[in-house]
């Protein structure tokens, strides 16, 4: 089962994006700030993230940053969520895999999740088959 992780200071958001993820079929695991976040990922890796923009302690710009010096939870592609003016242009600054704009369709959340989960286990798998080495 696809571990993800949600997080958003917004607790009626948090919980409400985390119950229809369980629903589809995922492993969710909340987060209130990035900070919070980082922590969790210590313990356990998700499949991706769905990540708030603006959010105290750690916002999303300086969680992504974070993410990308630890090796273990580099790749681990994120979808950043926002009701911000540019959120696309913002998501692309700084180096999301998606971007959603709220508010937004649960749907199209858990398609972009799915469709994210499965490319990250290709590229697994094709990078356990090119280091392979036949005997």
């Amino acid at each position: 089962m696809k571990r993800i992780l949600v997080v958003d200071d917004e607790p009626t958001i948090r919980e409400l994006i985390a119950d229809f993820l369980r629903e589809t079929g995922y492993q969710v695991d909340t987060a209130a700030n990035g900070a919070e976040a980082l922590q969790h990922m210590y313990q356990h890796v998700p499949h991706a993230i769905v990540l708030d923009l603006m959010m105290p302690r750690l916002d999303a710009s300086g969680f992504v940053e974070l993410k990308r010096l630890n090796p273990r939870f580099a790749e681990v592609p994120v979808v950043l969520m926002t009701a911000a003016f540019g959120a696309h242009d913002t998501a692309q600054r700084l180096g999301t895999h998606a971007c959603l704009t709220k508010p937004f369709e649960l749907d199209e959340l858990a398609e972009m999740i799915g469709r994210l989960t499965a490319q990250a286990a290709a590229e697994v798998a094709a990078s356990a088959r090119s280091s392979s080495v036949a005997l």
